[in-house]
């Protein structure tokens, strides 16, 4: 019996470090994998846990910043996961969107038949320096996000908006893609 109670706190224990906590900090040894993007700037960390993708941003901007998800790219980003983040008043607003049509605007999951699939957000921002992390199920279920796979490779697409405007023109923000990338 003692050594079956050892084995749960063991376990419980490793869960628990295991799962980020989406507080817009990210410590160190908070998240099991991480990348950084010198031409942006930006660390990309991520950690997955059990059917869960706790994901973390940390990059210079004093504007928007966004990440998207692109399984294949055949017309630019159209097709494309995207992710939002903006503050407002020292509170964050964190938009879940769809890329449409290749050139447009992402428009909001709800607005394409899906629903808000970030299950946890929260942002600091001190200056410039941007720290944003979410969560949100690795498979949906909806065609509007894309279906994470461990190790399965899709185009990463990081953005930075000059204002904190999500309605700012697509031509004034800055944008890379990342292909082969992989959680």
């Amino acid at each position: 019996m003692k050594k079956g109670i050892v084995l749960l706190f063991a376990l419980l224990m490793a869960f628990a470090l295991a799962q980020p906590t989406v507080d817009g900090v990210i410590a160190d040894g908070e998240y099991s994998s991480s990348y950084t993007h010198e031409d942006s700037g930006s660390v990309i960390s991520w950690s997955i846990v059990g059917d869960t993708i706790y994901i973390g941003l940390s990059t210079e901007n004093d504007g928007w910043v966004g990440l998207g998800l692109l399984k294949e790219k055949v017309e630019k980003k159209k097709g494309a996961d995207q992710y939002l983040f903006v503050m407002n008043g020292g509170s964050l607003n964190a938009f879940d969107m769809t890329q449409v049509e290749p050139k447009d605007s992402p428009a909001m999951d709800e607005e394409q038949g899906g629903s808000q699939s970030i299950l946890e957000s929260a942002a600091t921002l001190d200056g410039e320096a941007w720290t944003v992390e979410f969560s949100r199920k690795l498979d949906t279920g909806e065609t509007t996000d894309l279906a994470i796979t461990a190790g399965e490779p899709f185009t990463l697409l990081l953005a930075k908006g000059k204002e904190m405007d999500s309605e700012e023109e697509h031509r004034k923000n800055r944008r890379w893609e990342l292909e082969d990338f992989a959680f």
